[in-house]
């Protein structure tokens, strides 16, 4: 399977409240514009944010107004 051109970032359930900054939650990244680290697996990839990492799931969203498809990534401690 081919990975999403986009990732997006969404808050782990156990997250503390305010760890990641509201403006991050549900905020896209095109993986085209992001640093490759020779990482071959999405699955494998993490994404470092304020002290926690981004953790891809096996989770996606799609964009309303253009059918793009994002995977998405939780944020945790």
């Amino acid at each position: 399977m081919n990975e999403p051109d986009y990732i997006v970032i969404r808050p782990a359930p156990d997250l503390p409240e305010g760890f990641l900054p509201e403006r991050e939650n549900g905020r896209w990244y095109d993986r085209a514009d992001m640093p490759q680290a020779g990482v071959e697996s999405s699955v494998d990839a993490l994404i470092r944010y304020g002290g926690g990492v981004a953790v891809a799931t096996d989770r996606f969203e799609v964009r309303d107004y253009d059918g793009a498809v994002a995977e998405v990534y939780e944020v945790r401690p």
